[in-house]
């Protein structure tokens, strides 16, 4: 440990793999991670994982897609530990019928990522940014995936959802810069060890297990089959989070071995 996040408070939504990874990382740099998800089974036993590696971690029932739950969440982060420092969301959408065409699904399934991550981003980064601008510094992080900037067939609205958490992530460092606040995305082609997040997303029909083929071939070819792990998804979090990162805002960090050159 290099204690790059000592004595940050980092609220981090969402305790699957992405989220689970990220706030331990955080916690092994330093930071007092305070956990919100809609499963309070999940962020305790998370919690518990943390303290156990020698971190602080504490938890709240929140409903990333609700205002008033957001910001409650928030006040009650303030409350005990007097400012947030990092704010990331990682939370994940059931459904949205990856594996199936366009032409196959209706407007509300295309539509479904796009609400969802936009909005738990919006709630999420706007109610921290409350507290950072008093603050005068902050890092807001969020995380997208490949088919936000390269053409991937069959990943009906998530690509439009990404790509709207990136323009998010680059209007909100415009707009909080100046208050010594920094966003960045984490931009990633996927864990192997993330596959229970996206198997939630995934429909289910004869077609899907050759679509995954082609989609196994393309990577294959552009980045010799090599992902990012969990671990290196979580070590780039936390430095992009850190002061050596201070200088880094409206930018996202590469993590996709070269399937993106953004």
């Amino acid at each position: 440990m290099e204690n790059l996040l000592k004595d940050k408070v980092a609220v981090i939504y969402g305790a699957g793999s992405i989220g689970s990874t990220i706030a331990r990382a955080f916690a092994r740099e330093g930071a007092k991670v305070f956990l919100g998800a809609r499963s309070e089974n999940r962020t305790k036993k998370l919690a518990e994982t943390i303290v156990r590696e020698g971190g602080s971690a504490d938890t709240g029932l929140v409903d990333v897609l609700d205002k008033a739950s957001v910001d409650a969440f928030v006040d009650s982060v303030i409350a005990k530990a007097g400012r947030i420092d990092i704010s990331f969301s990682a939370t994940n959408v059931s459904g949205g019928e990856q594996g199936s065409a366009l032409s196959e699904i209706s407007y509300e399934q295309f539509a479904l990522p796009i609400m969802h991550y936009t909005k738990a981003q919006f709630l999420t980064a706007n109610a921290a940014a409350r507290h950072m601008v008093k603050q005068g510094a902050g890092v807001i992080l969020m995380i997208t995936a490949i088919p936000s900037q390269v053409p991937i067939p069959y990943t009906t609205g998530f690509g439009p959802a990404w790509a709207a958490m990136e323009a998010l992530s680059r209007t909100l460092a415009a707009e909080l810069g100046p208050q010594g606040i920094r966003t960045v995305y984490l931009h990633s082609s996927g864990s192997p060890e993330s596959q229970e997040s996206i198997d939630q997303t995934f429909t289910r029909n004869e077609l899907v297990e050759q679509r995954m083929k082609e989609w196994k071939f393309v990577h294959r070819n552009l980045v010799g089959g090599k992902h990012p792990t969990l671990e290196q998804v979580g070590n780039m979090a936390a430095f992009m989070a850190s002061d050596k990162a201070g200088v880094t805002t409206a930018a996202v960090a590469n993590i996709t071995g070269g399937i993106s050159n953004q």
